[in-house]
């Protein structure tokens, strides 16, 4: 039953993904909301059920104001892939019939090692695409911003993520594994060190 639901998921996944890219949200204010009015711009799939508030575990002193980020999503593909999530609040059925529909979901806040991760992460369960992750995961010439300085820093944080949410999907766990694989390797290349891959 599981795989049926996986390989369904697979076909169907790209196309809510696109549905994802194209809703728009009004702001947040500093008052957490149960319920969320979202606008609806692209109806070849089912509309999102959930609004996520993520944030980070890793904030600063109580006084510093806490960022989040809003990131829609469908309940289905969180409930298949991360069983470390609580179970999310029943959505309220919605369909949207047309484009610039208006709906509403619920929020769900999401506290994670990596925040500016998250749509990475949350592409890969829907599109399955291991060479797309890696891609966004493996340094480059021209470092990706999301590495600042030191391009080490994001797998520890992207290990932390998978832990805590999806840490039963094996399909993630091997696409990290390689990527810390070939991270070593470049670093064992770049500075002569052997035991970097010991």
């Amino acid at each position: 039953m599981m795989d049926y639901i996986h390989d369904g998921l697979e076909c169907l996944g790209p196309n809510m993904l696109h549905v994802l890219a194209g809703i728009k949200a009004e702001p947040v204010s500093n008052v957490l909301p149960w319920e969320l009015s979202i606008i609806v711009n692209n109806v070849l799939s089912d509309v999102p059920t959930h609004m996520f508030m993520v944030f980070s575990s890793h904030q600063l002193a109580p006084a510093h104001r806490c960022c989040v980020m809003l990131f829609p999503a469908h309940n289905l593909i969180f409930a298949i892939h991360c069983m470390n999530l609580p179970v999310l609040p029943t959505p309220t059925p919605a369909i949207a019939e047309c484009t610039g529909q208006e709906i509403k979901v619920s929020v769900v806040p999401l506290c994670i090692p990596a925040p500016e991760i998250f749509p990475q992460l949350s592409a890969f369960l829907y599109m399955k695409h291991i060479d797309h992750l890696l891609g966004s995961l493996m340094p480059l010439p021209t470092l990706p911003q999301l590495y600042l300085d030191d391009p080490t820093t994001v797998m520890p944080l992207l290990t932390q993520f998978t832990q805590k949410i999806a840490d039963t999907y094996t399909r993630l766990w091997c696409t990290l594994d390689t990527a810390w694989e070939v991270l070593f390797t470049s670093l064992t290349i770049s500075t002569g060190k052997p035991s970097l891959t010991s």
